[in-house]
């Protein structure tokens, strides 16, 4: 990329780049001065969530529990539409105050002389602004938009004006000296609670510091610093509130609940001892442990007691078997170990009494009446003992009977030990769940009575709320900076779009994009009306160098003849508009002026234009009644012109023929070309545009050059692509391109300039400085 091309492309419009500067700047200025600056009033305030805890009557703790960092509740609750309608109402955010100065629009106040009393209510109150000013009277007020004056007499406030929802009275303050206030007016803005609150919350930024766990920032943002200041001030107090509201709401819902809690758990725990006391009076347990320990001994006692019953029914049966088994002679045991003192005392009287007969025996027969008498006594004795043992024995076997009926019964008892054991113990273990819980509830009843009594807010004001003077808009530098930049990003945006879009040839490598491999014959400069006519052969314009060089251009396309015949040079273009007929006209001028003689023929029978630059009607006889009529001398119709040169003969084109098309192409205009070749060194023909009528390449292969006009800043690139056509068909003869009206002082890349290479005359077009870098219109 050429840098310098490009910026030499654009400083062509640096008029354009000043005025933007001028205005950008300028209005910058004016709106810095007329604009109050606006300020930002910042305060930090600090949530103690350990200390929230600490003081919480119930805390649970599990894995989603909050983290202590998180204030999404603290600043929704801030930034709530209920909350922040709490601040409006306490300011009254209603109503704003301005003193009325011409360096700003509204330059806030926070005391005015006068003191407003509402007659509506705030949510009704009209979006609306009135101007007040004090007089000896009373006040002038003024309603700007709706041209409306009111007027309150006195200063006292009684007087309700008609139209106006307010009535007015002087401040105290004012009254001491109320003519130091007539020369100055104020402004007052009402508007309702719901615009006011939207305003308040749009002007209100509330972030939470990462860096600073559990730190709040608040951020209010307006031209007015005491407002600002007294706006935050009025959060932090009605936070401090809320938060001590919330916790009094906390205590006494948690009151309320434990106590109703209390009195379900005691409910519960008197259900709970009655059926423990009603279970243990149905089973006769007063201590489970002694009472398992008496039912085991019981159980013991009535085996052991069995034991023994059943040992002295064994005892009892050897006994009556060893008696029954003994003589009348033979004495009978004592050794039983019969419990019986009956038996036993019966045992040992027998005996006796059998040691008696015994001695009886020694004495006497045994059919002795007093041995007989002792014997039948033993007898009736033995039978005796017999009939007790029977007797005691029949005594054991019914204990027998009864102790294993309460052996049993003892055993069933123990075995139904464990079952009431396990009954008992679920009945004590409710039992100690419900005293436990109800013991905790009274504990955590007492605490909230002490936390209800010492309740106080975890917030702590770390930065009470200052103003940072430095404007946060508009800010001077960066304003300034920034329009001087938009200043120039403006105009060169508008131009590189303008240049972007612009499809128009502005210098050869426009052309030779599309038409590559053809020669540029040279440039003719943008001229005059009074200059273009001044080419004769001492000239030094601009118009007689181009056109001098263009001459020379088209010498190098001659080829070499072997007749010395004239040469002949084609002038078109795209289309109509492009200078062609100009260009035709100052070549053929030039080359005359070098002693060659010059025909120059009219041949774009549809639209001449060669009769304007002699002064010559346009209907004058020329080449459309030659072609018409062969009879005719073409010569007779040639035009002397010696303005210009001797050497210079002139055939216009003449009437606009019905059909050009037509006579253009008859065999005439060929004969005339044969002859004149034979008469003049060069014949120069000015033909109809070729991309809108095809009568320029009927003749286009008679030209020897073809000299292809493209008009700087007017003819399209996407002409040139047809054209393009016509020369790779070779419809157009040895072609080379001639840029006219080329812009010299705006122009980059032709060549020209100030500093040319040889002296020009200086163009005499003076155009105003807001005009330069736009296209001039040509005559």
């Amino acid at each position: 990329m050429d840098f310098k091309k490009e910026f030499l492309k654009y400083l062509k419009f640096w008029p354009w780049f000043l005025l933007s500067l001028i205005l950008c700047v300028g209005a910058a200025f004016i709106f810095i001065k007329i604009v109050p600056p606006t300020y930002q009033t910042s305060a930090m305030i600090f949530l103690d969530k350990k200390q929230e805890d600490k003081t919480k009557i119930i805390t649970i703790s599990t894995d989603q529990k909050n983290n202590e960092d998180n204030l999404d509740d603290e600043i929704r609750l801030i930034t709530s539409n209920e909350f922040l309608l709490g601040v409006v109402k306490n300011l009254k955010l209603n109503v704003s105050y301005f003193e009325k100065v011409y360096t700003t629009q509204n330059n806030a106040v926070n005391e005015v002389p006068f003191v407003l009393k509402l007659t509506v209510s705030r949510d009704s109150l009209p979006q609306v602004s009135y101007e007040i000013k004090v007089d000896k009277g009373g006040f002038i007020i003024t309603d700007p938009v709706a041209e409306k004056k009111f007027r309150v007499n006195g200063y006292d406030g009684k007087e309700a004006v008609n139209g106006l929802p307010f009535k007015i009275r002087l401040a105290s303050k004012a009254k001491k000296n109320a003519s130091y206030y007539f020369d100055k007016e104020y402004k007052v803005n009402l508007e309702p609670t719901d615009a006011a609150l939207k305003e308040l919350k749009s002007s209100l930024i509330v972030l939470s510091d990462e860096k600073s766990k559990g730190t709040i920032e608040l951020n209010h943002i307006s031209s007015d610093p005491v407002r600002s200041r007294k706006i935050l001030n009025e959060i932090i107090v009605l936070l401090d509130k809320s938060i001590v509201i919330n916790k009094q709401k906390t205590f006494t819902n948690t009151v309320t609940y434990l106590n109703q809690r209390i009195k379900s758990f005691t409910r519960e725990k008197d259900s709970i001892e009655s059926v423990k006391e009603r279970y243990l009076q149905n089973n006769e347990i007063a201590v489970m442990d002694n009472y398992i320990a008496e039912k085991t001994a019981d159980r013991s006692q009535k085996t052991e007691s069995s034991l023994l019953n059943e040992k002295q029914i064994s005892l009892a049966n050897y006994a009556i078997n060893d008696i029954r088994k003994r003589d009348a002679g033979q004495t009978l045991g004592t050794n039983y170990n019969l419990e019986s003192s009956i038996v036993n005392q019966m045992l040992l009287n027998y005996n006796t009494k059998l040691m008696d007969s015994e001695l009886i025996l020694q004495r006497a027969q045994k059919n002795n009446p007093a041995y007989i008498t002792l014997m039948t006594q033993l007898r009736v004795s033995k039978q005796e003992i017999l009939n007790s043992l029977e007797g005691y024995l029949n005594f054991l076997n019914q204990n027998n009977i009864v102790n294993k009926t309460q052996e049993t019964i003892a055993a069933s008892k123990i075995k139904n030990i464990p079952t009431q054991d396990k009954i008992l113990g679920n009945i004590n273990s409710n039992l100690s769940m419900k005293e436990e819980t109800y013991v905790a509830l009274l504990q955590k009843k007492e605490e909230a009575v002490l936390n209800g009594a010492i309740l106080e807010s975890n917030l702590k004001t770390l930065n009470a709320p200052e103003t940072n003077y430095s404007a946060i808009f508009p800010q001077p530098k960066s304003f300034m900076l920034g329009a001087f930049l938009f200043g120039l990003l403006l105009p060169f945006g508008i131009i590189y779009v303008r240049l972007y879009l612009d499809t128009k040839v502005h210098n050869e490598e426009d052309i030779q994009k599309v038409i590559a491999n053809i020669p540029i014959l040279g440039h003719i400069p943008k001229i005059n009306t009074t200059e273009k006519l001044e080419n004769t052969a001492t000239s030094h314009s601009l118009i007689a160098e181009a056109t001098r060089t263009l001459v020379s251009n088209i010498r190098y396309l001659l080829h070499k003849k072997k007749e010395d015949k004239g040469n002949i040079i084609l002038f078109t273009s795209c289309i109509q508009g492009e200078g062609k007929s100009f260009c035709a006209f100052h070549n053929a001028v030039t080359i005359s002026n070098l002693n060659k003689k010059v025909l120059l023929i009219g041949v774009d029978l549809r639209n001449p234009q060669l009769h304007e630059y002699f002064n010559i009607n346009k209907n004058v006889s020329g080449l459309t009644n030659y072609l018409a009529n062969k009879n005719d001398d073409w010569k007779e119709f040639l035009q002397k012109d010696t303005n210009y040169s001797k050497n210079l003969d002139i055939l216009l084109a003449g009437e606009v023929p019905p059909n050009p098309s037509q006579l253009i192409t008859n065999s005439n205009f060929e004969a005339l070309i044969e002859e004149a070749k034979d008469l003049y060194d060069f014949i120069i023909l000015d033909t109809a545009p070729v991309q809108i009528v095809s009568d320029t390449l009927n003749f286009s292969h008679l030209a020897d050059v073809t000299v292809f006009v493209v008009k700087y800043d007017y003819t399209d690139k996407s002409n040139l692509v047809q054209v393009s056509n016509f020369i790779k068909k070779e419809q157009l003869r040895n072609v080379g391109i001639l840029i006219n009206a080329v812009n010299m002082k705006t122009a980059y890349g032709y060549g020209y300039g100030r500093n040319y290479g040889y002296q020009y005359q200086e163009l005499k077009i003076k155009r105003p400085w807001y005009k330069r870098g736009l296209r001039i219109k040509e005559a």
